[in-house]
């Protein structure tokens, strides 16, 4: 496991109040804990706290998944137009 892969996952322990273990590499964001707005936007503020940058709002709308989550954590963009 990369080490961004093991911080997104632990990132997502923290918000979501799961533990790590429970996380799969591949996992959808949505269905860990049936993550509604106020919890996404937990995970956005912890993410921009870890990285200490604002996260762009075209990655938000497509961040799905840890392993983009880790790519966040990373600085790598989502979005598909870049």
């Amino acid at each position: 496991m990369t080490t961004s892969l093991l911080r997104a996952k632990m990132l997502l322990s923290h918000c979501l109040l799961i533990p790590v273990e429970q996380i799969d590499d591949d996992a959808d964001v949505g269905d860990l804990r049936g993550v509604d707005s106020l919890m996404f936007e937990g995970i956005v503020i912890e993410i921009e706290n870890a990285t200490g940058t604002r996260v762009d709002v075209m990655d938000l709308l497509q961040l799905r998944t840890v392993r983009d989550v880790a790519k966040i954590l990373d600085g790598q963009s989502l979005n598909i137009t870049n």
